[in-house]
């Protein structure tokens, strides 16, 4: 098939994760702890086959793969908290900030030297930011939340975990990587028992069922992306950045405003515009 094929595919299921999230938040798993214990559990069973397929072993460096592994379980606390606290609209173009502060982390860890051009990118992303998080009221203050900052937190450690990846995969192969930071992740975990042991008891198929589905949707979305940069970066990194979580919630507010959100034409036309903007932005950013 076509690179952009697979492109297409890994865009449509990364966006699928993040409604199936969003879903299972507010109808499914009540207790964002559980949730997060689950996910890392599943993302765990789902990286051993391949692991041992590819004959991962001991990491020859630890250091990097332990520090991932922990910015990891960072990335996925505060992305699930962020996904019971903002609209699915919201948060969408916020990972838009995650090139940012790659940006701004290789400035400072490589002393790579910023220029006015990525500083005025900079300023026109927070601008669309802002924009993104606008609501009927149209306050600038809605950005200013907490739950908008938990986003970005998520989004910084985010940037964090992929720089720490790289250096991990420096002496260390792929598969070994990927499996030890997986358990790391999952044992980072296991300290917030305490936090949902009473739902333990409780956890049914409807539960796991969802994170399960996550689990399958999160590496079709991995095997077609790389698959997809492999062949073409750029019609790859534009394909991907199309904001189809924020269609797919559009749609739903029109044909099932009690599921997701609901808001007025207006509102997504202008948080449709400023994802625009900030996706040119981030495309700028990365040249």
């Amino acid at each position: 098939m076509p690179f952009y094929v697979y492109a297409w595919i890994a865009c449509i299921a990364s966006a699928s994760t993040i409604i199936i999230t969003k879903l299972t938040s507010r109808f499914s798993i009540r207790n964002p702890w559980l949730f997060n214990f689950i996910w890392a559990f599943i993302i765990l069973v789902f990286t051993i086959p391949p692991a041992l397929y590819y004959h991962a072993g001991l990491p020859k460096d630890w250091w990097p793969v332990i520090v991932a592994g922990i910015l990891a379980a960072a990335w996925n606390i505060l992305y699930i908290q962020s996904m019971y606290k903002i609209e699915v609209s919201t948060l969408s173009p916020l990972f838009n900030f995650r090139l940012v502060f790659a940006v701004i982390l290789g400035s400072v860890l490589f002393q790579e030297q910023l220029t006015t051009y990525q500083f005025i990118l900079f300023i026109v992303i927070l601008l669309g930011g802002i924009l993104a998080s606008l609501d009927e009221k149209l306050k600038v203050s809605s950005f200013f939340k907490p739950s908008i900052g938990i986003g970005l937190l998520a989004m910084l450690a985010l940037a964090l975990n992929n720089a720490v990846i790289k250096i991990a995969l420096v002496n260390n192969s792929l598969w070994t990587a990927n499996l030890w930071m997986a358990i790391v992740t999952f044992a980072t975990f296991i300290p917030t028992l305490f936090l949902f042991k009473k739902d333990i008891k409780n956890i049914t198929s409807q539960q796991v069922l969802p994170v399960i589905g996550m689990g399958i949707l999160q590496t079709v979305t991995n095997a077609a992306a790389n698959i997809a940069y492999s062949k073409n970066l750029s019609i790859t990194s534009l394909i991907m950045a199309v904001p189809l979580s924020m269609i797919f919630a559009f749609l739903f507010s029109l044909f099932a405003p009690k599921l997701l959100e609901k808001h007025s034409l207006k509102i997504y036309a202008i948080r449709f515009i400023a994802a625009a903007i900030m996706i040119y932005c981030t495309l700028q950013l990365s040249k």
